[in-house]
């Protein structure tokens, strides 16, 4: 290897370094093996740093990018055929490189060990998956239009990166699971295929589970789907079934309209059960709700909604779940509810009923924004338990509630107590309406919320840092005293985590918080 190539291969590493320290905005990790192998691969990652890196990272990409002739720094084996390119081999071959060992730091570093030819290459996903399926690290998968995973197990390493196309979603039946593992280091990417800096909202469909947990609908069928689509179906008798697992994973851009008023969302959980595991999820910018749920027992933790044109969470047909550590963000052009709870439209008092409890949630909305916001909106018989929450910056209301209310609370099918209500318009109804024109019989909410013994309490100014209301670079840190309100004490159980004794969804009491590293909020 030529003194030129040495140092090239030395800046490439500092660059590598630099970028998966995060330095660059939207890419989490480079492969260095590819980086060095692949030309295209290191073209396009010299691109996107130079675009979007800091001003240090974008010198070093520049002078790279002066100095790359377009070759590979790794040479193949003498025995290797040159027609058995990665393009002519079936996906199980693998490709074997002599190894590199570059000096880089004073550090002998194995660039190169042997690693599957196709890494970093493109995979079309044009057919549905009907029998149990691995998608790898360092691959980006395309959707070619709505692809059912169907009586099958779907796995999806760290690392990998989905685009959907315009028209595409992934559907994973009830007689199948998707088993969606990454890390915090390398996390799951579900995103638009169209080019960094032209995505939008809707440019695909999202992820939709469905499973066999109860919901109170009949013959229950996703929205989003056509009406006749069998795959569609969900609901039935196990409370425990698992639709799979999500774990440190992004969805981004997602959400059409596929008819008027039936769409898909970021992510979409019907019938889903206990055993399912949502848990380190970010869903941003859905163009319809951040996530929606259709009945079932999931339950959800260490969630992040941002910028959804909707709702952020909604939830209809008797969900049964709960959910710890999440938090909202409501951006301030688009957006509707932070949380919209139904039951069931047809018969408020279907059964299972909705009724959700969550601890340890911060709701951010967009204050006197374009486009105002309400936190929490109730109707059509659902119930509730809020508690631990910062509901903050809201400009029309922290809660409106619909249709009966008063038989809920007096069945305790609805409860809120220890939250924080900061910087918010109206505690309970919009601005210039009676109560009378509320539509819950002349409940008052307002003086519910602030009755004796419920602990509930409200600040004038925000709750949280003026850097909750920024849409790429947000933190959701309370404020001075605010993290320090009377909290309630989650339940003993399996699930929740007994010792988040304080409002919102970040600890106060600890440097580094749940959010970091694994999550984004690209623009575009």
């Amino acid at each position: 290897m030529s003194d030129q190539s040495s140092l090239l291969v030395e800046k490439l590493w500092k660059l590598k370094r630099s970028v998966d320290k995060g330095h660059c905005h939207g890419i989490d990790f480079v492969h260095l093996n590819a980086l060095l192998r692949e030309p295209a691969y290191r073209a396009d990652v010299l691109r996107r740093v130079k675009d979007k890196g800091t001003p240090e990272l974008q010198a070093l990409a520049r002078e790279i990018m002066e100095n790359d002739n377009g070759q590979s720094f790794v040479a193949r084996t003498s025995h290797e055929s040159p027609r058995n390119t990665p393009e002519s081999r079936p996906s199980s071959s693998k490709a074997r490189y002599r190894l590199a060992l570059i000096p880089i730091l004073g550090v002998a570093v194995a660039a190169v060990v042997g690693f599957t030819a196709f890494e970093n290459r493109v995979v079309r996903i044009t057919q549905d998956i009907v029998s149990d399926t691995v998608w790898e690290t360092g691959r980006r998968y395309i959707l070619d239009g709505v692809i059912y995973v169907d009586n099958a197990h779907l796995t999806i390493q760290p690392g990998a990166i989905i685009e959907g196309q315009r028209g595409s979603a992934l559907v994973v039946t009830r007689d199948s699971q998707l088993l969606s593992r990454g890390t915090r280091e390398q996390p799951v990417v579900f995103t638009s295929h169209r080019a960094e800096g032209t995505r939008q909202r809707g440019d695909w469909g999202g992820v939709v589970l469905l499973g066999k947990a109860p919901v109170n609908q009949m013959d229950a069928a996703i929205e989003g789907l056509p009406g006749d689509e069998l795959r569609g179906r969900f609901g039935g008798s196990d409370p425990e079934h698992s639709c799979g697992v999500l774990q440190y994973t992004r969805i981004e851009f997602a959400g059409f309209e596929v008819y008027r008023n039936n769409e898909l969302n970021g992510l979409t959980l019907g019938g889903c059960g206990s055993n399912t595991l949502i848990d380190h999820v970010q869903v941003h910018r859905a163009l319809d709700d951040g996530i929606e749920i259709f009945g079932g027992t999931v339950n959800l933790q260490h969630v992040l909604v941002t910028g959804a044109a909707d709702d952020s969470v909604d939830w209809d047909w008797g969900w049964n779940g709960k959910v710890q550590f999440a938090i909202i963000q409501q951006h301030g052009d688009v957006g509707d509810n932070g949380f919209e709870g139904d039951n069931n439209g047809s018969d408020h008092n279907a059964v299972p009923r909705s009724e959700p409890t969550f601890f340890n949630v911060t709701l951010h909305g967009g204050g006197r924004s374009a486009k105002q916001h309400r936190a929490i909106l109730l109707r059509e018989g659902s119930g509730g338990h809020f508690h631990n929450m910062i509901i903050d910056s809201f400009a029309l209301e922290a809660l409106d509630t619909r249709d009966e209310v008063r038989s809920l609370v007096a069945m305790d099918k609805l409860s809120f107590s220890h939250n924080l209500l900061a910087n918010t318009g109206s505690l309970a109804k919009e601005p210039g309406k009676q109560e009378s024109e509320d539509d819950d019989y002349g409940f008052r909410e307002g003086e519910w919320l602030l009755q004796a013994g419920e602990w509930n309490s409200t600040l004038m100014e925000s709750a949280l840092h003026s850097s909750a209301s920024h849409e790429t670079a947000p933190h959701f840190r309370a404020r001075g005293l605010a993290g320090n309100k009377p909290a309630k004490r989650p339940p003993q159980s399996e699930f929740f985590d007994e010792s988040a004794d304080y409002p919102g969804a970040i600890n106060p009491r600890t440097s580094r918080t749940w959010v970091e590293e694994w999550t984004a909020f690209p623009d575009a």
